[in-house]
């Protein structure tokens, strides 16, 4: 039964982005970089600050689409170098939080000349929260491309 309860609040998302794993590792693991990307369409950034180390921590603080005030903070767990980045998942002031962290896992795999991406979210409150989070976490992931691909082609310019 927890098996299936487990399953029920987990989302995985497979991405391929055509830049190297290394650029992909990066823009999740330096926090000047982060800042321009994290979050989905319409989330508005007002703080971001990570210290990204093993144990180290994170808090974003935004402003809904619907004007709600939020924060998302936690520990960076494991971090192995153009591979995997581990941390920790909880927000501020919700309910459905309290007492409760979840764990997002980044997977990078070389593949096809550029990066297969695999983001795992596990143990969120609920069947909601897990439907909710995925509709985020892809938005952010059309972000995330879309700054490394941008980055890539001001890059190829040699600007």
């Amino acid at each position: 039964m927890k098996e299936k309860t487990a399953e029920k609040t987990s989302l995985e998302i497979v991405r391929f982005i055509n830049v190297p794993t290394d650029r992909v590792y990066d823009a999740w693991t330096d926090p000047a970089q982060l800042r321009q990307w994290f979050g989905p369409e319409n989330v508005r950034t007002r703080k971001f600050t990570a210290d990204v180390r093993v144990g180290g921590n994170y808090r974003w603080d935004l402003t809904s689409p619907e004007g709600e005030e939020m924060s998302a903070f936690g520990e960076y767990k494991e971090l192995v170098p153009g591979k995997k980045i581990v941390f920790t998942w909880q927000w501020d002031n919700d309910e459905a939080w309290e007492n409760r962290t979840s764990v997002v896992t980044i997977e990078l795999v070389e593949s096809r000349g550029g990066t297969e991406l695999r983001l795992k979210h596990e143990q969120l409150p609920s069947e909601e929260s897990r439907d909710r989070h995925n509709e985020g976490w892809n938005s952010l992931l059309d972000n995330l491309e879309q700054f490394l691909v941008q980055g890539l082609s001001v890059r190829s310019h040699g600007v």
